[in-house]
Parts: C-alpha cells; sequence; structure tokens
C-alpha cells in the first residue's frame, strides 16, 4: 500500500500561482482618490495545480483526504516556497515583502552581529554600529515561507491516463484562518 501525504504531492511544471493585492479606493469630485490595503492579510495567492503522474492508489489517497476536508483550509507548503534574490539596505533597513518567513539567510552576514529579523513582518534591520550593513550594500538573501492555509476551490478533476495512471487537476485559494 502507498500513502501520498498531501504536501508529498509532485506538481507540473504548468502549475502557476497568481497573487493579488485586495485594496480599497475612495474616489473624490476633484479627481482625488485614496488607496489602502484591505485590512491586513490583504496579499492572495491562487494556485493552479496540476500533479505528476500518480498511481491510481496514491490519486485514490489525495482524492479521500480532499473529501476530509469538508471546507476546512489545508494546511500546505507551496514547491516555491523557498526563494533567492538580491535587495539593497536603504537607510539601515530592508523591507522583503514576504512575510511568514520559517528561514532566512544573508550570504555573507550573521544575525544578531550584523542584522536583525523579523521573520512574520518580513523587516530586516541593520546593526548599530560598525558591524551592521552599510546602505547601499546589496545583500543575496534566501528565505523560506511557512507554510500557508489554502481552501480548495471548485473541487478537483481526476483523469485516468493509463489503467493504472491518473493526473489530478485543483485549485487552492490562500486564506487566513
Amino acid at each position: 500500500m502507498t500513502y501520498l501525504a498531501f504536501n508529498d504531492i509532485k506538481l507540473e511544471r504548468t502549475t502557476s500561482v497568481k497573487t493579488t493585492s485586495r485594496v480599497q479606493r475612495a474616489q473624490f469630485g476633484d479627481g482625488y482618490s485614496q488607496v489602502l490595503t484591505d485590512g491586513l492579510n490583504a496579499d492572495v495567492e491562487r494556485w493552479d495545480c496540476t500533479t505528476g503522474l500518480l498511481t491510481n492508489e496514491e490519486a485514490y489517497s489525495i482524492e479521500s483526504f480532499f473529501l476530509s476536508q469538508k471546507g476546512q483550509a489545508i494546511n500546505w507548503i507551496s514547491p516555491l516556497n523557498t526563494k533567492t534574490f538580491s535587495r539593497p539596505f536603504a537607510s539601515g533597513k530592508l523591507r522583503l515583502g514576504y512575510t511568514n518567513l520559517s528561514a532566512l539567510t544573508l550570504t555573507g552576514f550573521t544575525r544578531p552581529t550584523n542584522y536583525t529579523a523579523n521573520l512574520v513582518t518580513g523587516d530586516l534591520t541593520s546593526a548599530a554600529g560598525a558591524s551592521g550593513i552599510s546602505n547601499g550594500t546589496v545583500v543575496a538573501i534566501t528565505l523560506t515561507l511557512a507554510a500557508r492555509n489554502y481552501l480548495l476551490d471548485d473541487g478537483w478533476t481526476l483523469t485516468p491516463e493509463t489503467p493504472a495512471y491518473a493526473r489530478i487537476k485543483f485549485g487552492l485559494t490562500q486564506v487566513y484562518v
């Protein structure tokens, strides 16, 4: 018997994510408008997923998991949860834009000697004095996002590929619970 956990599903390269930010806009008669984010958790991810080829047993394990969720959030680590990029420090600070991190590394720098980090907000602050990161210094960053909660959108499609293998297509939308 083969059991395949949801976080162990191998997804096809056609899997995609769309990130949006909810905003509120107030338009005034003189052409002036105000725009602000809609609450603390305004960013939302929407995933369109297709599994790799699964044995029927693995596919039915995933289908059983979906059926058992009954509208409950799925705690999932996305396949794009590790990110590597570079950004400069400015005025002793760096806002990564990513929040709820489980791990963070700045190549060539150590925490707390050179910087401090709030893994919830994704905000970095240079340490005071000579050991801090100088303004304008571009740092190489590797971060890992923590697992997030998602709801299953509009069910799923199980497509038999051969008598013994199948693929599953499904959508997930991030929720804050």
